[in-house]
């Protein structure tokens, strides 16, 4: 059927970018050499430091650990507990009034530190000032401090730094630029703005922290709405006193060392440079919370051991969060989640610590890590086939284990690693399998594309990274880097065409393999880019970057459509079509003629099509200059009852040159009857209307063109849905996620089709619908996921997540009816 059809072509064209024509010769498989498969650590040494602490402790304690998410006999329920002063209103001199009886006695520093070594933590970072602006150090600033202010009448961070030190663990502050006490009003989103007349005390207060308690790993800004002068300002008096500390992306305007992330994020893409999660024991607060709900404490021991896997295989530092009583003592239930933690790492040695990310990103199964000779596969979730599978594996395997258990049966299929496992995995937490590798790890990426004289890369893998304007809400996700991957059985001169927009003055540099260029915008879009020289039987890689980026998350500002890469002996014509084409409509597709020759040519183009199919007239082009392409526009109809699923697009090139045609595949699928349908959603937030995910664009960047909708945060079994209007037999529902960020917000999903209203917010209530039929998918959503509905008859199509607290975001919703 239509959805088996699609699947396959899908598969195709990620496994092999774009179909070559039949002339193209495949490089063996199996004789190919890949791309190194670790990633590396910053090319600076102190930044690479800081990368190798992998795993830290974060310490959220302050006077409102006093109140425990409390005030006046009642719980406070609204925002996070450390930020119980705004959320319940307390008037400074009550809230002073805390600090008063503020009386940690039972801080332990050693034991803290005890603990934070038994988890497997080699850093620990505390809160200095939150936003109350309590100053939990002593400070020459201000009165409003731990030494001056309470009966305690020493300083912990102090005492802390020094255990710290003797125990072997690096040691960094949490410094709030929000600051209550010196003049900021209560904001919910913490945005505020510095005026002039705080800066003397947050200047001050900074190098107090940076001058008084030895060598610091890592200075962790929070919120505000700093100006760059300001931020500048601040990072540079870190950087005066403590030249290597890592300062956080949080000092805002781009000035930080690396970039934090949303809290508990696992990024779902690929990160360039230097970053960290900020994790919690509960999503809910950092601060301690009296009456926080502590269970399960296997659930959370795996949980975050998922979390800590997932940042360490993304080459991310791992910053976990612990909420002392005010009293100074550890929750005993964070205290056995970590030594929980621990045993699991002490369970699998160099799985996690001291192993280093790979490029083959996160598995339908898992996560991936290398250490040495040793390949480390964390699976998640067991494969019920009994086999996992670990695609672009380039080098030989010696062995594999299953960490505490014993050897497992494996084979190679072509250059997939296929292990075979037992019904239940060894390790209830995360199991861990051990694979021996017989040198270096290499991987054939899957986006590789495999010809002999004609490449066209058009399943480009981003580098992507974050960047921001002065505050958390204008933190945007950005493409920092573009690479293909091509390989051949033979040796080649090639030149490199781009189609696409690039920022015409700006500097890009070309790396190909071990080779590089440095061209403008407009000379990258505008012409052939080389020559380069491919090797054979070797994976090379072709990267887009900036050649000077003014920090590490500078948008590239390059969008590539395709990129063809051609040997430069012959014209070339090719054709980049979209994925798919609608039954009964017409389509202009682009095609292009590439010039790679020393001489002008002529001639003409147009397209060869399926039978049934039409295109219009040919395209004529006199005098094509050398490294010069050609764009024509191609009308194609295709007819309505053309057969469903993948078809090809041939050009078809007349010239007196040597010449060679490409062709290209597409999906014909029946048009979707969701777009422009009403729709609807349990909340809207950030202006995410429920229409965006009907109105056709699938572009999916949040900021920058608006087409995904979005509900209120934290959600519970957070739902939207289209009315079809009428009823259909609907065959798939393609479910398109955001491509800016945040695609966790549509994971573990259900999909369900009704032929009469769903009413209810409950997820429960949602799949006992008269006539329902529905379909869970347990992985995020994709670019698109396709959901096979089997031609179920239904009127409303929902998407409902199973999360009690994630919103959910969705681009596009695309319904394809049967025939």
């Amino acid at each position: 059927m239509m959805r088996r059809s699609l699947c396959a072509l899908l598969t195709l064209l990620l496994a092999f970018g774009t179909l070559v024509s039949p002339g193209s010769a495949a490089a063996e498989a199996g004789q190919a050499k890949g791309i190194p498969g670790t990633v590396e650590l910053s090319p600076d040494p102190d930044l690479a430091a800081w990368q190798r602490l992998q795993y830290g402790m974060f310490i959220h304690w302050g006077i409102y650990s006093e109140l425990g998410g409390v005030w006046q006999g009642k719980p406070v329920t609204s925002g996070y507990s450390e930020q119980i002063q705004m959320w319940a209103n307390i008037s400074k001199a009550d809230y002073r009034e805390v600090a008063h009886r503020f009386q940690p006695d039972k801080f332990d520093p050693a034991a803290i530190c005890g603990l934070a070594k038994r988890a497997g933590m080699r850093y620990v970072v505390i809160t200095s000032k939150h936003h109350d602006g309590f100053s939990m150090f002593d400070t020459a600033t201000t009165d409003y401090n731990i030494v001056d202010a309470t009966r305690y009448g020493r300083d912990p961070l102090k005492l802390l730094a020094d255990e710290c030190r003797r125990q072997g663990l690096g040691f960094g502050f949490y410094f709030s630029l929000v600051d209550w006490y010196q003049g900021h009003q209560f904001d919910g989103g913490n945005n505020n703005p510095i005026p002039a007349s705080m800066e003397p005390v947050i200047e001050a207060q900074i190098r107090e922290l940076m001058s008084n308690y030895g060598k610091i790993s890592e200075v962790w800004f929070d919120m505000s709405s700093p100006t760059v002068a300001q931020s500048q300002k601040f990072a540079g008096i870190v950087r005066e006193l403590q030249p290597q500390a890592a300062i956080n992306s949080r000092v805002w305007n781009n000035v930080g060392d690396f970039r934090t992330l949303g809290d508990n994020e696992i990024p779902s893409v690929p990160l360039d440079g230097t970053w960290q999660t900020p994790a919690s024991i509960y999503h809910e607060t950092w601060g301690y919370r009296s009456w926080q709900k502590r269970d399960d404490l296997p659930g959370k021991i795996r949980d975050l051991v998922v979390g800590l896997t997932g940042v360490r295989a993304r080459g991310g530092n791992y910053l976990l969060n612990v909420g002392p009583r005010g009293d100074g003592s550890v929750v005993e239930f964070e205290a056995d989640v970590l030594n929980g933690i621990g045993d699991w790492l002490n369970r699998h040695p160099g799985a996690v610590l001291g192993a280093s990310a790979t490029r083959f990103g996160g598995q339908p199964w898992g996560e991936v890590t290398v250490n040495g000779s040793n390949l480390y596969l964390h699976i998640t979730h067991w494969p019920e086939s009994g086999e996992l599978r670990l695609p672009g594996l380039a080098t030989k395997v010696r062995g594999v284990i299953e960490d505490g258990a014993g050897r497992l049966n494996w084979r190679m299929d072509g250059n997939d690693l296929v292990v075979s496992l037992p019904e239940k995995p060894h390790d209830q937490v995360l199991p861990v399998l051990r694979v021996t590798l017989g040198g270096e790890l290499r991987i054939i990426p899957p986006n590789t594309v495999r010809a002999r004289d004609a490449w066209l890369l058009t399943d480009f893998e981003k580098g992507y990274s974050y960047a921001d304007t002065g505050s958390y809400g204008s933190t945007r996700r950005t493409t920092v880097r573009q690479t293909g991957y091509l390989l051949t059985d033979r040796a080649a001169r090639v030149s490199l065409t781009v189609h696409g927009t690039a920022e015409p003055a700006t500097r890009y540099r070309v790396a190909f393999g071990g080779q590089e260029r440095v061209v403008t915008g407009a000379e990258l879009t505008g012409g052939a880019v080389g020559p380069f020289t491919v090797v054979p039987n070797q994976v090379t890689p072709v990267t887009i970057s900036r050649a000077d980026p003014t920090h590490q998350g500078q948008d590239l500002n390059l969008s590539v459509d395709t990129a063809l890469v051609a040997a430069t002996d012959r014209l070339v014509g090719w054709v980049n079509a979209p994925k798919q084409l609608e039954a009964g409509t017409t389509t202009e597709i682009p095609v292009f003629v590439t010039n790679p020759l020393r001489h002008a040519a002529s001639g003409s183009v147009t397209l060869r099509l399926p039978s049934g199919w039409s295109a219009g007239r040919p395209v004529s082009f006199r005098d094509l200059a050398p490294g010069q392409t050609i764009e024509a526009r191609i009308p194609v109809t295709v007819p309505a009852d053309a057969e469903l699923g993948a078809a090809s697009l041939a050009v078809d090139l007349s010239s007196d040159s040597p010449h060679l045609e490409l062709a290209d595949q597409v999906a014909v699928v029946l048009p979707n009857v969701a777009r422009g349908k009403p729709a609807t959603q349990v909340s809207t937030a950030w202006g995410g209307v429920p229409e965006r995910a009907v109105d056709g664009s699938t572009a999916g960047d949040y900021l920058k063109d608006q087409s995904a909708s979005h509900t209120a945060e934290p959600s519970n079994q957070a739902w939207w849905q289209v009315d079809l209007t009428q009823q259909y037999p609907v065959d798939t529902v393609e479910i398109w996620n955001r491509s800016d960020c945040c695609t966790e917000r549509l994971s573990n999903y259900w999909v369900i089709v009704s032929p009469t209203p769903i009413t209810t917010d409950s997820l429960t209530e949602a799949l006992a619908t008269p006539g329902a039929t529905a379909v869970h998918r347990t992985d995020t959503a994709g670019r698109p996921t396709v959901v096979d509905l089997n031609g179920a008859t239904g009127r409303y199509v929902r998407v409902q997540l199973e999360s009690t607290t994630n919103p959910l975001t969705l681009t596009e919703v695309m319904v394809r009816p049967g025939r």
